[in-house]
């Protein structure tokens, strides 16, 4: 090995004019490594945690994440909305809070310096407490100034490539996806329940709404990268006719989830090394 390093700074001392075309092709090379880790990002914040939710549910429907029809499908969530849609009054809460919650992820990409959507003057009305959704989470949905651009009143190219690039960007999507899941839920939750009041109209409301037990989540499990363990039950399990068997069908999904993120965390941290191999190689 010695010698073969001595030979290497021979070479380079006497063959100077290979050097600027190394020296171009390593730091082409290392831009490319730098590239792969980056669009990794993305990935490793989406795996660093593993969430387990079981839930019963009336029935399993195929339907597929399409970013732009859940953003079109939550983004008029308004009190008024929800009355006109004939949303149950138990839920209404829950569906505002998830558009907050998506007016939220976008005001914080605004926010950031580090987005390409960074808006100082966001900043600055958040300095003055005239930005609700960040100063007063608390604020009515009325109250708060909507940044999100309309998708029902794209007039112009420009205006759809701009809501692209937003659905484009993982940080957002990765929010957008875990809404739509939790939307979806409450659509099928409402469903049940008003179905259970035109069954039952001389029944109150509160009792139609506890007595229909489906889309609740009864079980949760997190298991964070640094070991953190997280349980979380819902009152409803205690009283579940099906407690035992929602529970060790929990434990059963928890497992299984763990097993294969093992393996996906074992397959990129694979991947990242064997790239990181060959590039040390060609940078030789």
């Amino acid at each position: 090995m010695a010698v073969t390093k001595t030979n290497n700074r021979k070479r380079k001392q006497t063959t100077n004019s290979v050097a600027p075309t190394n020296q171009g092709a390593n730091s082409t090379l290392g831009q490319t490594f730098n590239a792969f880790v980056e669009s990794l990002g993305g990935v490793l914040i989406d795996i660093t945690a593993l969430e387990v939710n079981t839930m019963v549910v009336d029935r399993i429907t195929g339907d597929k994440f399409i970013p732009w029809e859940a953003y079109r499908d939550i983004y008029p969530i308004s009190t008024t909305y929800l009355e006109q849609e004939g949303i149950h009054e138990s839920l209404r809460d829950r569906y505002i809070q998830l558009r907050k919650s998506l007016e939220l992820e976008y005001t914080l990409l605004l926010s950031d310096p580090t987005s390409e959507f960074y808006d100082q003057a966001v900043l600055d009305s958040a300095s003055q407490q005239n930005n609700h959704i960040l100063t007063a989470p608390a604020a009515e949905l009325e109250q708060m100034e909507i940044r999100l651009p309309d998708p029902y009143s794209i007039n112009t190219h420009q205006k759809a490539l701009y809501i692209k690039k937003i659905l484009n960007n993982s940080r957002f999507l990765r929010s957008l996806r875990k809404i739509n899941e939790l939307k979806n839920a409450l659509d099928n939750r409402n469903k049940a329940l008003q179905k259970k009041q035109d069954e039952q109209r001389h029944v109150t409301s509160e009792a139609i709404e506890k007595a229909v037990k489906t889309d609740i989540i009864y079980a949760q499990t997190v298991i964070q990268l640094d070991g953190d363990l997280i349980n979380r039950y819902s009152e409803e399990i205690l009283d579940h006719p099906h407690r035992d068997m929602i529970l060790q069908i929990h434990k059963e999904g928890v497992l299984s989830g763990e097993k294969q993120w093992r393996g996906l965390l074992e397959f990129i941290i694979g991947l990242v090394q064997t790239s990181f191999q060959g590039i040390r190689s060609a940078l030789k």
